[in-house]
């Protein structure tokens, strides 16, 4: 597998570099994210876009190592890219400007992960639907000014665009444990017009599984830097520290764990480095891109615990104190893990892909 960078791309990383390295309190930053042309990364050519997911994986992995809070995945690879399958030039146009903010909501109570358990309704109503359910842990939604909203229209799923502040819509925010933020919706007869469908009529679940797709491709992106910080800062830890009279980076048993953790960081990146390349080239197949981007969550979440788990070892009590980074940087790495499907949910949706006859649900647990 070939990890060369063309120029493009290496410009992409430098610019995102140095912004990561500096100070990226919170959203405030997002006319720069739309100057820089970080949001048009995957709209077409004619709103001014470029590139695919291996720049995302490119931006998504410096975001990692800088720790950065931002809703970048949830509202402009996951919203982006269902805006993009659903041909709403009219909406990407202005999320790419920086002008409005999208935002997903397809989880439910009880759908544990799968977008296709969804008992939320949109009943016709002459030219317009009226929406009643609830949604939760809908993604950075403080900050969204419109709601893309997954209903159950008779036997199929559609997805209606729902402004933010709309009658009869409820949100909850609340923040995250990470610093990033999430919001519960409850619908109690939001009715909105026609032309607030996405895409076509009974589309909702090809274009969420696309969009889907994409993200937990970039999660897994973010993953690799995270973890490729918290190795470097063990390293960097161990040269430092001395006990014996001696750094503790000579003693042989530590060197066999950070040696490990090498490992698993490049398996990390292999891993994330596939899911972008089937989503690439394997765009229109859905099983293809189940197989690749599922495989990647499952050890992007087996290396990052051990990763962290190391890191956080290996510093000792510092580790574990709130104002050394590495306790922050594996606070959002178990996030990531579980974040868009943990591992047993991709496991067993990696085993259904292997097989596509077989009857595994989509959330089964594998031991």
């Amino acid at each position: 597998m070939d990890f060369t960078l063309t120029p493009e791309q290496l410009l992409i990383k430098d610019s995102v570099a140095r912004y990561a390295a500096g100070e990226h309190a919170g959203t405030e930053k997002w006319p720069q994210f739309a100057e820089l042309g970080w949001l048009a990364i995957g709209a077409p050519d004619e709103l001014g876009g470029f590139g695919g997911p291996l720049e995302t994986l490119i931006l998504m992995e410096q975001f990692g190592r800088g720790l950065v809070v931002s809703p970048y995945l949830s509202q402009v690879v996951l919203a982006g890219t269902l805006l993009r399958a659903a041909k709403r030039d009219d909406l990407l146009g202005s999320l790419v400007e920086g002008e409005a903010r999208y935002t997903v909501a397809y989880e439910e109570p009880h759908s544990r992960y799968d977008p296709s358990l969804v008992a939320t309704t949109a009943v016709r109503d002459g030219d317009s639907y009226v929406l009643r359910g609830a949604k939760v842990r809908v993604l950075d939604a403080a900050t969204a000014t419109t709601i893309i909203v997954s209903a159950r229209t008779g036997d199929e799923v559609s997805l209606f665009a729902l402004p933010a502040g709309a009658e009869n819509l409820e949100l909850v925010p609340y923040a995250t444990e990470d610093g990033h933020d999430a919001g519960d919706v409850r619908l109690d007869g939001v009715r909105v017009d026609g032309s607030a469908m996405i895409g076509e009529f009974g589309e909702g679940l090809s274009l969420l599984g696309l969009a889907l797709d994409h993200a937990t491709a970039a999660l897994c992106a973010e993953g690799l830097g995270l973890m490729a910080l918290m190795l470097e800062a063990t390293v960097q830890y161990t040269k430092q520290r001395q006990q014996f009279g001696v750094p503790i980076s000579s003693f042989q048993v530590l060197q066999h764990r950070m040696a490990e953790m090498f490992i698993e960081v490049e398996l990390a990146r292999s891993m994330a480095f596939l899911a972008a390349m089937t989503l690439d080239e394997q765009h229109d197949d859905p099983v293809a891109r189940a197989r690749g981007v599922s495989a990647a969550k499952v050890q992007i979440a087996k290396s990052g615990r051990f990763v962290g788990q190391s890191a956080i070892q290996l510093h000792g009590g510092i580790g574990m104190s709130e104002e050394y980074k590495v306790g922050h940087y594996f606070k959002r790495m178990t996030i990531v893990e579980r974040l868009l499907g943990d591992a047993d949910y991709h496991l067993g949706r990696y085993l259904a892909s292997q097989d596509t006859k077989a009857k595994i649900p989509a959330n089964a647990t594998v031991a």
